[in-house]
């Protein structure tokens, strides 16, 4: 059952009775912000395109799993740059106080009436992230994932996820198209399930029991379609913002779409067919440049006899 983040009150009445009423500080909206907010999933990924709610669908979240679990419920949320982080401390300020948390601000963390805590962080250098070796927490929020152009920092705060309280502990992320780690982002996220939805599995072996433990990661899209409290003013703002693929990207949450790419009309929902057995009077062919000087590409095709072509496979890598 979903619980949203309530503050109640009581007020007593001229005759002497007293009236008890709660107020909801924050209700996710209908759609992918609902999803996140139900979500049981090991690891989540959040967004995918520009203006979906990504950061009140985090900070909503948390508030959520706090009323639950109280102080056995402790999160972190991060962000690349110091700076990055005051619009979301913002947000939360809206949200948090009226259901009576107080912030820390030397801290820079919230704690709940109920003993749960929220902290704010900051991770600048990659090598900041063993900084928090020992650390316990619940749930791990990273917000904009692709200003990280290496998994690594990332992957390392992975094992501050613990609990020994049988808290379920998450990891959350959110993210756009573009940025410096936009291609390992969309391989880890976007590429095994293009359309979102989709549990995808991963196994792990116990070097000490033998027992295989699965892990569990899913991509949840939200678009500025989603959000009902943005409207066409932010689409305009954004289409002034950026060049017309990044645009696109943002809009769309199209992951294939790169600035400058030679195909800049990439469209996968176009360009791209569904498996089917192919003829056998349809003719093959293969080919291929060494690159001498550049990356090599070999290409698979075929011929139908009707002027059209697929391309059916392809191969490159950087030369050596």
């Amino acid at each position: 059952m979903l619980s949203h983040p309530t503050r109640s009150t009581t007020s007593r009445t001229g005759n002497g009775s007293t009236l008890q009423s709660t107020k909801v500080a924050w209700s996710p909206q209908k759609g992918p912000q609902t999803a996140l907010v139900k979500c049981p999933a090991d690891e989540i990924f959040y967004g995918g395109a520009r203006g979906g709610g990504k950061t009140d669908g985090m900070l909503g979240k948390f508030a959520v799993k706090a009323s639950r679990y109280g102080e056995h419920c402790v999160g972190v949320f991060f962000r690349r740059s110091r700076e990055d982080l005051k619009e979301a401390i913002e947000r939360s300020q809206q949200i948090y106080g009226p259901i009576g948390a107080k912030w820390n601000e030397q801290k820079k963390w919230w704690r709940f009436p109920n003993g749960a805590r929220l902290k704010f962080e900051y991770l600048d250098r990659d090598a900041d992230a063993d900084n928090y070796q020992g650390h316990n927490y619940t749930d791990v929020f990273f917000e904009e994932l692709t200003h990280w152009a290496s998994p690594t920092p990332v992957n390392k705060l992975r094992a501050t996820l613990r609990s020994a309280t049988g808290v379920p502990c998450q990891f959350h992320a959110t993210g756009n198209p573009g940025g410096p780690g936009h291609q390992w982002v969309k391989a880890r996220y976007i590429s095994p399930a293009p359309q979102g939805w989709s549990l995808m599995w991963e196994d792990f072996t116990n070097p000490f029991t033998g027992e295989i433990v699965r892990k569990n990661r899913v991509f949840i899209p939200s678009k500025l379609s989603d959000n009902h409290y943005l409207g066409s003013g932010y689409v305009a703002n954004l289409y002034q913002s950026g060049s017309k693929e990044l645009v696109r990207a943002w809009l769309a949450g199209d992951w294939d779409v790169v600035e400058g790419a030679f195909f800049d009309c990439w469209d996968a929902s176009k360009h791209v067919v569904r498996p089917f057995e192919v003829p056998e009077t349809w003719a093959r062919f293969r080919s291929g440049d060494w690159g001498s000087a550049k990356p090599f590409s070999m290409d698979g095709g075929l011929l139908s006899g009707k002027s059209t072509g697929l391309k059916v496979g392809s191969g490159c890598r950087a030369a050596a």
